[in-house]
């Protein structure tokens, strides 16, 4: 995954707040481009979180952190909840079935569907 620019995770920044969350892939020039098909899927069990209470300078490090330790994703994801805020390196996958059964793999609790813009629980 490129590094994105301080504008662009700003933006991500204020999705978090707006909208409750994100997702997104980037672009060579490290701008971010929001997929609006498919399915994102997480790519590790592993959780990132940072407090939403948290300065963006600790929101920035932590999205340059795990863009920069997983490389290989196709995209970023984040969301907001009790006072949390959740990064994860995600795949985004064309088909529902296929995404449903690689977020099983994973260890998934949800993956999430861009279209409709709503969780899917697993």
């Amino acid at each position: 995954m490129d590094t994105l620019t301080t504008p662009a995770v700003a933006s991500l920044y204020d999705a978090l707040f707006l909208n409750g969350g994100f997702t997104i892939t980037t672009r060579p020039d490290g701008s971010a481009h929001v997929p609006t098909d498919g399915y994102a899927v997480s790519i590790t069990p592993t959780q990132h979180t940072i407090s939403a209470a948290a300065p963006f300078d600790a929101f920035a490090e932590l999205v340059r952190s795990v863009t920069g330790r997983y490389r290989d994703a196709t995209g970023l994801g984040g969301w907001l909840a009790d006072g949390v805020i959740y990064i994860d390196p995600v795949e985004i996958i064309p088909d529902r079935q296929t995404a449903t059964l690689a977020g099983k793999q994973r260890e998934q609790l949800a993956i999430f569907d861009l279209a409709a813009g709503t969780e899917i629980t697993l």
